[in-house]
């Protein structure tokens, strides 16, 4: 028998386009699936007990003061100088909110985040050498990254923005990634400071191809990205950051990783969960085992040593498996410390952000070689391959669709915040104009304590709120005092009838 002739896998081309419509027609697909049932129910995407409502507020007021640069508002206590983490899409989507409203604004950037993240991702993976179409639903459903999503966690939206800086990198065009790679600081630090590391990977292994324009890329990629790390000049210092060791605990939630870093068995273990009314942000690192059993198909790739670097710093300080704390530190975080910044990360789960991408990557890369093997036999010519490989691809891309929206931890669809504001609130209207608003009632059991700020909408008064500290407001003489529902009754005993009353609460003037 005559030995098998064995397909080379095509190589990327560092003319070939970086945007193909077949991933930006998946991208639509796949944010379609993802964002439609929560516009459809009228909210905004994402869940109601994480980071949604304060985030979305930060939107409403950039609307309400554009086209002025977002930096800070007057209409809660403290806020007056509000460094935004991701200015550049708040300040967009604040004009864009003048024209659709807060909630519409809010989804059109979760759709369009998916699209970004699918386009980038096959881009990303195509200048690997691997699948597009493994690549753009690869990225746009990574668990972390749909976690990003549901928590409203606004500054990894542009997740493709990175995605697309490396693959320009990648295939030779510096400028542009440079562009990209910085822009992204403006979308959020956290993404710019994960993909400069990649990004510096692939300038090291090509610096002796025209180094002079490699060190240019890097010095435009700082230029860029320097004005938008500047309001945070003293949180990056450490100033006002949260520090110390924080005690491990059990963890009730850990398939989603929601506070401080990942379970280590998170990485592996399928199954939804249910959060009730937890007020929780979402951080799912499984890692799927279709993306890792196609990524072990591909052999090893330098992108191998980033995953396993990543996964190894995600557990965070200390290491538990499945909710439990073993008693260990993480080893891997002392060295991690020694990066710039390193010691900034709230939460260390996130760097899966990066680690899921090359993970994905890896994964395309299985999938063209797979595609490689199935043609070995019967080689008709380049056109069959191709045929071949788009077919393994697309197979595969299900495949990882499938596992993900079945059986990982990750939502999709995502959640729906409802963003129906208390009758109250339109009744103040008809009191004095110019008083600022206490809330009480705002917070407790099934309330999410950073809704009040998003309802600011309906009646467009100043908070007497600190976003940093979102509690029950502190009435002063000259204010208007609201007690949204159980809260009326303790009220009403203590100040006597109100102004203005509704079904779902009652006002006062405070004298």
């Amino acid at each position: 028998m005559d030995a098998p002739v064995v397909c080379p896998l095509p190589a990327a081309s560092a003319r070939a386009p970086l945007l193909r419509a077949d991933e930006l027609a998946i991208g639509v697909v796949i944010a379609t699936v993802l964002v439609g049932p929560a516009v459809v129910a009228g909210g905004l995407a994402g869940s109601p007990g994480a980071e949604v409502y304060g985030h979305a507020w930060v939107q409403w007021w950039a609307a309400e003061g554009w086209p002025a640069w977002p930096s800070g508002t007057a209409l809660a206590d403290g806020a007056s100088s509000w460094p935004v983490i991701d200015p550049l899409p708040t300040w967009i989507l604040g004009g864009l909110a003048r024209v659709v409203g807060a909630t519409a604004a809010w989804n059109a950037w979760a759709f369009f985040g998916v699209v970004l993240a699918a386009v980038g991702g096959g881009a990303f993976v195509r200048a690997m050498g691997g699948s597009g179409r493994v690549g753009a639903v690869g990225v746009a459903t990574m668990p972390i990254f749909l976690g990003s999503l549901t928590s409203g966690l606004t500054e990894d939206y542009a997740l493709g923005l990175v995605a697309l800086a490396l693959a320009a990198l990648l295939t030779g065009r510096r400028v542009l990634g440079a562009v990209l790679l910085g822009g992204s600081a403006w979308c959020g630090l956290y993404l710019a400071w994960l993909g400069a590391w990649p990004a510096l990977a692939i300038g090291a292994r090509n610096l002796r191809d025209r180094p002079g324009r490699w060190v240019a890329a890097a010095l435009v990629a700082l230029a860029l990205a320097a004005p938008a790390a500047a309001p945070f000049r003293a949180r990056l210092a450490g100033e006002g950051h949260r520090s110390g060791s924080v005690p491990a605990r059990v963890e009730p939630l850990w398939r989603l990783d929601p506070w401080r870093g990942a379970d280590l068995a998170a990485f592996v273990a399928p199954g939804k969960v249910d959060v009730g009314d937890a007020f929780v942000r979402e951080h799912p690192v499984y890692l799927g085992y279709t993306t890792l059993g196609l990524a072990a198909l591909g052999g090893f790739h330098p992108a191998w040593l980033g995953v396993l670097a990543c996964a190894a710093v995600a557990p965070g300080e200390h290491l538990s498996w499945a909710g439990q704390p073993l008693g260990e530190d993480n080893p891997a975080l002392s060295l991690f410390r020694l990066l710039p910044f390193a010691e900034r990360f709230n939460h260390h789960a996130r760097v899966m952000l990066l680690g899921q991408l090359l993970l994905v990557g890896l994964a395309a890369r299985g999938a063209r070689h797979a595609a490689g093997w199935i043609a070995a036999e019967r080689v008709p010519g380049p056109a069959f391959h191709r045929g071949r490989a788009r077919w393994v691809g697309g197979v595969a891309a299900a495949g990882i669709f499938a596992e993900t929206a079945l059986v990982s931890p990750a939502r999709v669809p995502l959640p729906a915040a409802p963003d129906a504001t208390p009758a109250i609130y339109g009744l103040l209207s008809t009191l004095p104009a110019g008083r600022p608003v206490a809330v009480v009632g705002a917070a407790g059991p099934g309330i999410h304590p950073q809704r009040v700020f998003f309802d600011q909408r309906a009646h467009g008064r100043a908070l007497l709120h600190s976003p940093n500290r979102p509690v029950d407001g502190k009435a002063r003489r000259g204010a208007i005092l609201v007690a949204l529902g159980a809260a009326v009754p303790r009220v009403t005993a203590e100040r006597g009838a109100p102004a203005v009353t509704a079904e779902d609460g009652a006002a006062w003037l405070v004298e």
